[in-house]
């Protein structure tokens, strides 16, 4: 072989593959050089009905037809649908299992309009590797017994007990474990609802698995409940983690001139939207807006979608102010997730609750302290937060932050909260090779905003909250809460469930 054959088009010394940490955002050999389009979630659906029972009853297959018809049209606008039509026949059935593998199919439902012999079913899954995730829907069609419809009724809605029958053949195969089930009518709402649960945790699962989460820095010093495994993270939860060098982030804030018009920009958009208190000073935000900037530059150069920094005794003695203003815009603009203190682990439940939740961006805070009165938690932030997140009512403040970590003259910091109503609280951790995730759900209530130049987030809770704040301590959770307003503890569960993951219910 050549040795020009190992030369590619990047900017390396003499043409060479380099590594990314040399390039500084060119084309390398370790870092893929444009964002990856995924798509929308592929999904192969099932759908299949018992021949024999076709030609005992006139028209019971053209209805039946018409029912797994439906199912398609219902959930077609959620996805990719590739629906090879009705399933009768064995050969119908082979066919559509190859063109599941063929389409690369993300996930696959099963339905059956009638009992079904579960070899039809099995013989389509032949085709596909069995960690494809599997959706089993028990489907009728009426929602309740018809007492004098007859057999040919009953027929119609025995798709159930042929889903029955499916289920015990995977558990005994050992194949596509575990699987999830939906039961019920085919018109009913709470069962697209269930439907299209299962189908936005399918599409984070498989999205994770192309995430890139940069960390600039480390974990700060001391805090143990968020070492993790690089490794374990990715085999287990998808996402890959790169290291990335305080001196990108400098060579970037380094190109930016002072007037830049980008930072001007953040600096006018941040004098509008935001109550700006302390005395800060246009030099105050400019600096810090210029910082923004630079972290933004981080993210599109080396094609991040998660972003976890440390800013203590890291970001903040280099570049002379803090990265609040900045992550505040990052989460704004939808350019990445972003979090401090290195909470990698809680970066990745910031994805997964922006998922369930449509798109609204969570709240990264901390445990602090109760309000027994209320049976409420504060849980207090770090400096920023999602303007689109928080309370319309009131004006978010930005004034100096709260903790001096090595910045200079007055450095800004964001103080805002949420709005009344449902809230839901997560976090992972792996503790002694068992992966665990705290759910709880609460109330979020309309309270005076707390002044004390941080972000917080006010939380009632159903239990009373002494017993609540002590079972998250026996549980051994970190001391962070990814707080989502919004009532997703069903979505977060499903998710935990599929990728194998215990429930800490608090």
């Amino acid at each position: 072989m050549a040795v020009n054959d190992f030369r590619t088009d990047t900017t390396g010394r003499d043409g060479y593959i380099q590594s990314f940490e040399t390039t500084n955002g060119g084309k390398s050999g370790d870092l893929i050089s444009k964002r990856l389009e995924l798509g929308g979630l592929k999904v192969g659906l099932l759908a299949t009905g018992y021949f024999e029972f076709f030609r005992m009853y006139e028209g019971l297959g053209d209805l039946v037809k018409r029912n797994m018809d439906h199912i398609a049209d219902c959930i077609s606008p959620y996805c990719d649908l590739v629906y090879p039509g009705f399933i009768q026949t064995l050969d119908e059935s082979n066919d559509a299992g190859m063109l599941f593998a063929k389409e690369n199919v993300d996930c696959i439902i099963i339905a059956e309009g009638t009992y079904t012999t579960d070899y039809l079913v099995h013989q389509a899954l032949l085709h596909v590797q069995k960690s494809v995730p599997v959706l089993l829907f028990a489907s009728q069609e009426r929602p309740n017994i018809n007492w004098e419809e007859g057999y040919a009724g009953a027929c119609r809605n025995s798709g159930p007990m042929g889903i029955v029958q499916v289920g015990c053949g995977l558990h005994k195969m050992e194949r596509f474990m575990p699987y999830e089930v939906v039961v019920g009518c085919v018109d009913d709402p709470e069962v697209l609802d269930d439907l299209k649960c299962w189908l936005k945790v399918q599409k984070t699962i498989r999205d994770l698995h192309y995430w890139n989460i940069g960390l600039i820095g480390h974990i700060f010093r001391g805090m143990y409940d968020f070492q993790y495994d690089k490794t374990d993270i990715t085999g287990k939860l998808g996402p890959h983690i790169m290291d990335v060098d305080i001196k990108h982030l400098r060579t970037c804030f380094d190109e930016l001139a002072d007037d830049d018009p980008r930072i001007v920009e953040m600096v006018k958009d941040a004098k509008e939207k935001y109550e700006i208190i302390d005395g800060l000073q246009d030099s105050d935000l400019q600096r810090a807006a210029k910082l923004g900037v630079a972290l933004s530059m981080v993210i599109e150069r080396y094609k991040l979608d998660g972003l976890a920094l440390l800013g203590q005794h890291f970001i903040e003695p280099e570049f002379k102010t803090t990265t609040y203003l900045g992550l505040a815009n990052i989460l704004e603009k939808d350019e990445a997730i972003a979090v401090t203190e290195g909470d990698v682990l809680g970066l990745i439940i910031c994805k997964i609750m922006k998922d369930m939740s449509g798109g609204i961006t969570p709240f990264f805070g901390e445990w602090e302290e109760i309000d027994k009165d209320m049976n409420a938690v504060c849980y207090l932030g770090h400096g920023f937060i999602d303007p689109r997140s928080a309370r319309k009512d009131r004006k978010i403040r930005l004034g100096c932050a709260c903790e001096e970590w090595g910045w200079e003259g007055k450095a800004p910091g964001l103080e805002g909260t949420f709005p009344p109503g449902p809230v839901t609280m997560a976090h992972i951790i792996c503790i002694h090779g068992e992966w665990q995730m705290f759910i709880a759900e609460g109330t979020i209530p309309d309270t005076p905003q707390l002044e004390v130049a941080e972000s917080t987030c006010i939380v009632k809770v159903d239990k009373p909250v002494r017993e609540f704040y002590k079972h998250v301590i026996e549980a051994g959770f970190a001391h962070h809460s990814i707080c989502c307003p919004a009532a997703i503890g069903k979505e977060m569960r499903m998710y935990a469930k599929q990728i194998g993951v215990k429930v800490v219910e608090l």
